[in-house]
């Protein structure tokens, strides 16, 4: 189902253009973001260092609908080339549902007419098995040119719930695409939002909900309908990789992969790439995070990507960040360094787990931004001291605090569990509160990103290194 007019330049010119230009890195390393060749690998992949398996790959692809079948089949071939566990297709009416799943992969899409079966979900049969499915109207509005024979702003969202066959876990997926604006039947994008939020909110009591869609709205524009996708805790990829890649023409990001229950994934590994369409596909990997425990362990792991709580998910979800910061302390063991620099440091179960890692023999090395010395701070200095030449010391400098420019919690650590030179950078300074709203954090386990933080860490001290 066409939505735009055909492109003036093709999709593999554009991806030319911008690998010419080099990779897009995420602040510390946290995500990548490029219109790349699929093969190619990439050091912060969450595939090969992740927070605990599995992986959960995801694509939103939108294959234009005017395309001949050899190219459809050459897209959906690249697109099932990236191994991903989930695909939502855009433009799908008057495909073949076998030209939809090749090999292991099924898919779901109601048929009986062109509007219903536009959306498409596909899955890797050998991972997942669908336990329900469905479609969900988000538009019936009609009025068209005479010369076109559908009525756009009639759109179906298509849907499933998958439960992994090695896990039990479920997920739903849904496939949706959003009508352009037209003068024909006005703008639908705020209210086919919140008539997605309806199905996202009766997914959501299985699980984690993942929606992939073309929406036909600019990311971060003025018609993106932030405040209705925030009612259900619908966030865009975009928000917590920092990055948007460019999926139409003139450098425009109109496709999106969306989740609701955000919080329990590290998410990175994020690229667009070229299709035959005149859309780039978006392919990015969720990894589930541990939100039960915040216990040490040696073989513990972490990996790059992005951790945002989300205050309308479990009490635990809802202190992802905070329970980053714990897990990361707990799992250092001795000779190992911790570096924490954070502007308030009040929250007594963090005190609590510096206190314990010096007792382990690990190096605790603490900087504040407090201008008045807190119980906190005393009860700390009284185990590590205050002398910033010894191996361990607590202490306050406010001033060399915001001199280096550190953000509100930075937290390196030398080696946590079975990852080194790990770096831990976030708008939440580790109070009472660290544990409360919404907060975001990124983690990068790259020794650049390490020495990048370094620097600053011992220079609020005023120690050069």
């Amino acid at each position: 189902m066409r939505t735009q007019p055909q492109a003036t330049s093709h999709a593999g010119r554009a991806a030319r253009a911008l690998l010419s230009a080099g990779l897009v890195v995420g602040l510390l390393g946290g995500a990548l973001v490029t219109v790349r060749d699929v093969s190619a690998p990439s050091a912060t992949d969450l595939e090969t260092v992740s927070y605990s398996p599995p992986r959960y790959r995801m694509v939103q692809a939108n294959i234009k609908a005017s395309m001949g079948p050899a190219k459809f089949r050459r897209d959906v071939r690249t697109v099932v080339g990236t191994a991903p566990d989930f695909i939502t297709y855009n433009e799908v009416n008057g495909r073949r549902t076998a030209d939809l799943e090749p090999g292991r992969y099924r898919v779901w899409r109601k048929g009986g007419d062109a509007y219903r079966s536009a959306t498409a979900v596909a899955w890797d049969d050998d991972r997942w098995a669908a336990t329900s499915k469905g479609i969900h109207q988000i538009s019936n509005k009609r009025g068209k040119p005479a010369d076109q024979r559908l009525h756009w702003g009639i759109r179906f969202a298509n849907w499933v719930t998958l439960e992994n066959r090695a896990t039990g876990r479920n997920v739903s997926v849904v496939a949706v695409h959003f009508a352009p604006k037209s003068k024909y039947y006005g703008d639908l994008v705020r209210p086919s939002a919140r008539a997605l939020n309806v199905l996202v909110k009766a997914l959501a009591g299985r699980g984690p909900v993942v929606v992939g869609g073309d929406l036909n709205v600019q990311y971060g524009g003025s018609r993106y309908p932030r405040d209705i996708f925030a009612a259900q805790h619908l966030v865009p990829t975009y928000d917590v990789t920092r990055q948007a890649p460019v999926t139409y023409r003139r450098a425009s990001t109109i496709d999106y992969v969306l989740a609701r229950g955000i919080a329990r994934f590290a998410t990175g590994n994020q690229r667009a790439f070229g299709l035959e369409s005149d859309h780039n596909a978006v392919r990015v990997d969720l990894s589930p995070l541990p939100v039960t425990s915040t216990a040490g362990s040696e073989r513990a792991r972490f990996g790059p990507g992005v951790v945002v709580t989300d205050p309308g998910l479990s009490a635990a979800e809802e202190q992802s960040v905070l329970r980053t910061v714990l897990k990361a302390v707990n799992s250092a063991r001795r000779g190992q360094v911790v570096h924490l620099a954070t502007r308030t440091l009040t929250n007594a179960r963090v005190v609590r787990a510096l206190k314990r890692a010096k007792s382990r023999g690990v190096k605790v090395q603490v900087v504040t931004a407090e201008r008045t010395r807190t119980d906190e701070m005393r009860s700390l200095q009284r185990v590590l001291g205050k002398n910033v030449n010894k191996d361990s010391w607590a202490v306050a400098r406010p001033r060399g605090y915001d001199r280096a420019g550190l953000r509100a919690t930075v937290l390196l650590v030398s080696r946590t569990g079975a990852t080194p030179a790990f770096a831990f950078s976030s708008s939440t300074q580790m109070s009472a509160l660290a544990g409360t709203g919404k907060r975001t954090g990124y983690v990068s386990v790259t020794k650049a990103s390490y020495d990048k933080l370094f620097k600053p860490f011992f220079s609020a001290v005023g120690r050069r290194v």
